[in-house]
């Protein structure tokens, strides 16, 4: 799974570790979904999606989604930040320490 943006038909656009239909599969699977909410001029914010449901991975129908399609690597972030896994990917040239030295003993 990774985090990819869906949106469906109801023009809802919701974040989430996102597995493809597979095979004979019509149905996108996305867990810990967020809706991304426009909040003011060029800001958005990310609400729990179904926060009432007692799993936290949902099937999706493919005649549901309109898009798939990868998040900006700043909304990316953020969502794992907040609500996935924690994992944030650093922006090109930042992968370079200098002087920094591992020690294997």
């Amino acid at each position: 799974m990774s985090v990819k943006i869906l949106r469906l038909i109801n023009n809802e656009e919701v974040i989430g570790k996102v597995e493809l239909p597979t095979g004979k599969s019509t149905k996108y699977k996305i867990k810990n979904g967020a809706v991304v909410v426009p909040v003011g001029e060029g800001r958005l914010a990310m609400l729990p999606w179904l926060p009432h449901g007692k799993n936290d991975e949902v099937e999706i129908e493919d005649r549901n989604v309109i898009l798939c399609f990868d998040p900006l690597d700043e909304l990316a972030n953020e969502y794992n930040s907040k609500i996935g896994n924690g994992l944030v990917v650093p922006p090109p040239g930042m992968g370079s320490m200098p002087g920094l030295k591992i020690s294997g003993d």
